[in-house]
């Protein structure tokens, strides 16, 4: 199974195409398996004088197998419950035109075919990478906790200005 990414549009899931800014209940529909929403409120306002409405509202569904294949995908969405964001953490090929990347293989490896092909890439945090031009971070193993500069992490987004900030 693979994930092709259509960068300010959307992506493909298999043969499955779903747009950035389509409602969560459409995706569901479209994407037809099983979910565990994972809406959540993360309370910051201890660090903003009691201001709740700087609290962060997570609003999201969990993928853990997609064709009875095991794999650890996360869609998120916006406060209008329209899809803005999607992280995939296992089990997916996710492909950017030619570019084809591998979970579980080098990631310094992977960002050579972005290299060869003129894309720029930032590292952000040690271990963690923009490409701002398609709006993408890209992550290793010892960044998210584990060991190693294996691909454990893809996040595609539509919008990008957060990460800039």
């Amino acid at each position: 199974m693979h994930l092709e990414y259509l960068p300010n549009k959307g992506f493909i899931l298999n043969t499955i195409s779903i747009n950035w800014q389509e409602k969560r209940n459409a995706v569901r529909e479209t994407i037809g398996k099983t979910f565990k929403e994972d809406d959540t409120i993360i309370d910051v306002s201890h660090y903003f004088d009691g201001d709740e409405s700087m609290n962060i509202h997570q609003r999201r569904d969990v993928y853990e197998t997609l064709n009875s294949l095991k794999v650890l995908v996360f869609l998120n969405y916006d406060h209008d419950n329209k899809l803005k964001e999607i992280e995939v953490h296992a089990g997916l090929n996710v492909m950017i035109d030619d570019i084809k990347l591998q979970f579980g293989k080098d990631l310094s490896e992977q960002l050579n075919q972005f290299q060869n092909k003129g894309i720029v890439y930032t590292e952000i945090e040690e271990g963690n990478y923009l490409i701002a031009e398609l709006k993408m971070t890209l992550a290793n193993s010892e960044s998210m906790g584990g060991d190693g500069n294996d691909l454990t992490y893809i996040y595609l987004s539509s919008d990008i200005s957060h990460l800039s900030e």
